[in-house]
């Protein structure tokens, strides 16, 4: 049973003045603005220590987890800000590799599954081909992350993405077609609410093996006639030997009528649960990734309210 975490560990810090419980994310992941980059305000030691204090904390962060039972964890696309602009930077620097293949070896010793879910603008379905190749050096990027963390190339370390522009399978099966290994080993696609649902994305792992993460909130928006277990044993056909990687996110009780935007946020916490999900997971056939706005509160409390094993 593996239930996932994503990017980030809630720990209570303080009451507020009225009272409230107030959380810190202990992962406290540093940014760097490419407006101040530009104007010359960042040198590269100043950069450089950003990214080892940002995958220290990853480390602090994924051993505080495993202490804890999790399994399953999602890290931040967000652990090197400035990247692109500092390539050479980024890989000529040891520190950073070695704390890297430190993280890798405590995952695997660990029987932790590690994978992460690239920002919206991954778009390798794009009809703009300037996109398309700027979506390929950020999955490049994830890959030489956890090729440095020394984790294999297999999509039980997926790097998840959404199919994307509507109407572009072909284009879609074309760019994955032409990823180089280290990515299309790992890659994973998601049904979404709008784009593509699970059978458009079986058509799509037809053509280039790819397994779909099902994720079982958006297939309530986008289910093209299938029901969610359907929908979900389909996208299982896709993932062989390997263990199905799912989501589980829910609509804010109250909005079920809202305008979709509102209806497709997540909730801060668990609702719901498809029973065929809970089932799976209780008798460890799936991964489950929550994505709630508590993040690991949100898990606690959905062991208690309905009996779903972490």
């Amino acid at each position: 049973m593996s239930i996932g975490l994503c990017c980030q560990y809630l720990e209570f810090e303080k009451n507020n003045n009225a009272g409230e419980p107030v959380y810190k994310n202990i992962m406290n992941e540093s940014n760097l603005q490419y407006g101040q980059y530009c104007k010359g305000k960042y040198n590269t030691n100043k950069i450089e220590s950003t990214w080892i204090s940002n995958i220290n904390n990853l480390f602090s962060a994924i051993k505080r987890i495993n202490s804890e039972g999790f399994k399953v964890f999602r890290f931040s696309s967000t652990l090197f800000p400035l990247y692109e602009s500092e390539q050479n930077l980024l890989n000529n620097s040891l520190e950073i590799k070695n704390i890297l293949c430190q993280i890798g070896k405590y995952v695997k010793d660990n029987n932790i599954r590690i994978t992460t879910h690239p920002d919206q603008f991954v778009v390798i379905s794009s009809n703009k081909q300037d996109v398309i190749n700027k979506s390929i050096k950020m999955l490049e990027h994830h890959a030489w992350i956890m090729d440095n963390m020394e984790l294999s190339e297999s999509q039980f370390y997926c790097i998840n993405i959404h199919g994307g522009t509507k109407g572009n399978s072909n284009i879609l099966i074309d760019s994955i077609k032409k990823l180089p290994k280290n990515v299309k080993s790992r890659l994973t696609l998601e049904n979404d609410e709008k784009c593509y649902n699970v059978k458009d994305l079986f058509e799509v792992y037809e053509q280039t093996g790819t397994p779909i993460v099902f994720d079982s909130h958006h297939h309530s928006f986008n289910d093209n006639q299938m029901s969610s277990y359907d929908g979900f044993l389909l996208s299982k056909k896709t993932w062989g030997e390997i263990k199905p990687l799912t989501h589980l996110s829910n609509t804010t009780p109250g909005l079920e009528n809202a305008v979709f935007n509102k209806k497709r946020q997540h909730s801060d916490y668990v609702h719901y649960i498809p029973e065929w999900q809970k089932e799976q997971n209780n008798i460890n056939l799936i991964d489950i990734d929550f994505e709630f706005k508590m993040k690991n509160l949100a898990i606690l409390k959905a062991i208690n309210d309905f009996n779903i094993i972490l």
